[in-house]
């Protein structure tokens, strides 16, 4: 095994925040507490569960943060990170994910016997039989979720064959059926939904078209106890829909530079999430360049970091380490060895480039947590 260098452990508790080593992740706890707070009661008003989703932080403590706040279990994407959460005890865990492979399939019925509440995603009989053979072979029986395809075409079974892909996940003999799960994440961004009431009448539409898949289910004699949705962004529309029983947002916690510019609840206050990096070049008269390039934070959408405390500041083009930041239309000036900190564009792919996130309250450091789920997408 590999000696810690100096990098793994360049962060001391109760140190100033600007003393972290960039490039950083510091996340603003009290942000975060109201973040979780404005979902939690929402849940509680609307008599839905929050099961919170774990891929956007891939860390136990904050899963168990988020557990003991709703008692609602999580939500993860990938089977290595099911196997973190239940190694660090988190014992209800919803796997909104189609498992394929019989060493995979293997692993996930371990976990079924492991942790107190388990379960799985199948969408039609290409995952669900493989996954009845793999229940009998360890002799236990496995909850699976019906996966809908809400109008995203990615995954997930048509609502006309829902019926029918509910009643061959009830005839497997270690399957039970445990309800439906409608992602209808892809409102988030559409073009002509941005305001309240747009938001509200999207999801409505779909949720409307779930409640009908639902009943047709219902009406061929097997019960319908679970139907799980929503996004960060649309969690706080679709969970007011009678049918909804659980929402499932992630980004909620921290929050990104994506939902500000899309969704009418975020606003650059609600990021509890920052890059922190240090200005090391400022040679060029219109540009500086950071040391938080592609590796740091991730370009997987298209829109840039956004600076926080600074206007006119235009983080225009990354490489791995470097990132390059038009300042033309800033009227602040910037030496080497200065800081600026960024709001991400994608706050779950930006998280998985890291080993540590930073706690600070009012300056300091008062948390440290390992990204233990990082990496595993296996």
């Amino acid at each position: 095994m590999p000696l810690p260098t100096p990098a793994d452990s360049h962060v001391r508790l109760y140190e100033p925040a600007e003393e972290v080593e960039t490039p950083a992740v510091l996340v603003d706890l009290d942000t975060m507490a109201a973040n979780l707070d404005r979902y939690a009661d929402f849940a509680d008003e609307h008599g839905v569960r929050l099961r919170s989703h774990a891929k956007t932080h891939k860390t136990p403590a904050l899963a168990h943060l988020q557990d003991r706040r709703t008692g609602g279990g999580i939500v993860c994407q990938t089977l290595g990170e099911v196997e973190v959460m239940a190694a660090n005890g988190i014992e209800d865990i919803y796997l909104t994910y189609m498992v394929v492979g019989e060493r995979k399939l293997d692993r996930l019925t371990r976990l079924a016997e492991t942790v107190e509440s388990f379960a799985t995603t199948v969408d039609g009989s290409g995952n669900i039989r493989p996954l009845q053979a793999a229940a009998e072979r360890r002799d236990v029986t496995v909850d699976a979720v019906l996966e809908l395809d809400t109008g995203m075409g990615r995954v997930g079974t048509a609502y006309e064959n829902a019926t029918e892909r509910a009643e061959l996940i009830a005839e497997q003999p270690n399957l039970d059926f445990a309800g439906v799960m409608a992602y209808e994440g892809m409102i988030f961004g559409e073009g002509d939904v941005r305001t309240p009431e747009e938001y509200e009448a999207r999801c409505f539409e779909v949720m409307d078209e779930v409640e009908s898949a639902v009943e047709g289910i219902e009406a061929s004699g097997i019960p319908v106890e679970e139907v799980r949705v929503g996004s960060t962004a649309t969690s706080l529309y679709s969970g007011k829909h009678p049918v909804v029983t659980e929402i499932n947002p992630g980004m909620y916690l921290f929050n990104d530079h994506r939902l500000v510019r899309n969704s009418p609840d975020v606003s650059p206050e609600d990021c509890a999430l920052t890059v922190a990096s240090t200005v090391i070049s400022t040679e060029a008269e219109d540009r500086l360049v950071v040391d938080a390039g592609s590796k740091s934070i991730c370009p997987d959408v298209d829109l840039p970091p956004m600076a926080v405390g600074y206007e006119g500041l235009d983080y225009f083009t990354a490489s791995e380490e470097h990132g390059w930041v038009d300042t033309s239309d800033c009227e602040e000036s910037f030496e080497v060895g200065d800081r600026i900190e960024w709001v991400p564009p994608h706050v779950c792919t930006t998280v998985n480039l890291h080993d540590t996130l930073v706690g600070v309250r009012e300056g300091h450091v008062e948390e440290v947590w390992n990204v233990q789920g990082r990496g595993k997408v296996r």
